[in-house]
């Protein structure tokens, strides 16, 4: 009770927290405290039958695909508003405007699937970490939205920018806090392919690499008492020593369509990764031998979980995710030592999963929300809200503090999951 209250007077006083443990029930950034879509939070309403989750408030939020960063009180996102990007804070307890912020102009894919911006805000340390689609890349106090500083991922680091060729849905990933440093990927082909920027200034710090561009997000870990970086490119991850952006291994993957979205998760000291447009899944082994750093194949299925826009969640030693491109979706459950799939399931549409406490939140493209029981053994469904928005419905859902933030191309809402 002491610590709840202390931390009710932090917010009140101070409505930008320092960074989050991995612990706090914020999401400080793409994929929650653990970056891997999981929630720590216990104190979930998981009897929807008997008591109904609530939806506290809903408003108009306009275009894009941004998630949210919820730390304290305040939600922040990204939109469009008239023919600006924009970054936007939220009273994240009534969905109220605190303040705006507009950073780069429109964009809108050569596919017309829709406009907006694609990245998810970093927050870190009372700072804003906003990419968006053109590569303009903004640091913002998250207190005001004042602007720290401005950089941009291809000019900055002579990067061609390929946005509006084949990677034409734009800079989708989120940027990614490592010490004293900001990681992106521009996805330049001379040693440019990652980059570095240091996170009080916007200055390069380095670049490194030569593989194209993709969608997915960068990730940090710790192997054998050293920190590395994981990020994922068009055809391959890479693992990049943090200070120095020295590449320590590189693992191929094989999207020939260049279209990898997903963010590979680090569990037991394996690496997880997984593609659509049969690249397939598979758990990689990363060892030191001798001061030269290797990484084998544990097991690889290219048949197994092909996510695409959206992440797998990885519990108790299962996989579990939406596979599928262009059709023919399922919900799947992948046993993580051999790589056999457990069971499938077909959707009717595709869906993003948050796990928290046992349970997975499904949130459909077409604006459904489910919760199924996590289990290895088959799917369990314990409660449904249809539609509540609409297609296309592609943000990752974010959990913090109990509620539930969720978005479509118009709309964004609340849900209460405390329980009552």
């Amino acid at each position: 009770m002491v610590k709840k209250i202390l931390l009710g007077l932090l917010f009140t006083v101070f409505p930008c927290a320092p960074a989050a443990a991995d612990d706090t029930p914020w999401w400080p950034h793409f994929l929650g405290p653990r970056r891997d879509g999981t929630s720590p939070e216990k104190n979930i309403n998981t009897d929807w039958k008997q008591t109904p989750p609530k939806v506290l408030w809903k408003i108009p939020l306009g275009e894009g695909f941004s998630s949210f960063a919820v730390v304290g009180e305040r939600a922040y996102t990204m939109t469009k508003r008239g023919d600006k990007l924009i970054v936007l804070c939220l009273d994240a307890k009534t969905g109220k405007e605190v303040w705006s912020h507009d950073v780069a102009p429109n964009y809108i894919d050569k596919q017309k699937q829709g406009a907006g911006p694609r990245a998810t805000p970093t927050y870190h340390d009372g700072k804003l970490y906003c990419l968006m689609p053109m590569g303009e890349f903004v640091c913002l106090a998250a207190a005001n939205g004042e602007r720290l500083w401005t950089a941009n991922v291809f000019n900055d680091t002579g990067a061609k920018n390929r946005v509006g060729e084949q990677f034409y849905w734009g800079v989708a990933l989120s940027p990614l806090i490592e010490g004293d440093l900001v990681i992106v990927q521009p996805g330049g082909d001379k040693d440019n392919s990652v980059a570095a920027f240091y996170k009080n200034t916007g200055k390069l710090a380095w670049a490194a690499g030569s593989d194209p561009m993709c969608y997915g997000s960068p990730q940090a870990i710790t192997v054998a008492g050293q920190r590395q970086l994981i990020v994922p490119t068009a055809s391959s991850v890479l693992g990049i020593e943090p200070t120095t952006g020295k590449i320590l291994w590189r693992y191929v993957i094989g999207d020939k369509a260049y279209t990898i979205c997903s963010t590979p998760l680090w569990f037991d000291n394996q690496l997880w990764f997984s593609a659509a447009y049969n690249a397939g899944c598979g758990v990689l082994d990363i060892s030191n031998q001798g001061g030269t750093w290797t990484v084998k194949e544990k097991w690889k299925n290219k048949n197994g979980l092909l996510t695409l826009y959206s992440n797998a969640m990885i519990v108790d030693g299962h996989a579990y995710g939406c596979h599928g491109d262009l059709s023919a979706w399922m919900l799947k459950c992948v046993d993580l030592k051999t790589g056999q799939v457990k069971w499938d399931e077909r959707l009717d549409q595709r869906q993003w999963l948050l796990a928290v406490d046992g349970h997975m939140l499904c949130w459909g493209e077409k604006g459904s929300l489910k919760l199924l029981k996590m289990d290895p053994k088959g799917n369990v469904q314990k409660g449904e809200m249809p539609k509540l928005l609409v297609p296309k419905a592609w943000a990752a859902p974010v959990l913090a503090n109990g509620r539930l933030y969720l978005r479509d191309q118009a709309n964004a809402l609340c849900i209460d999951l405390r329980k009552p």
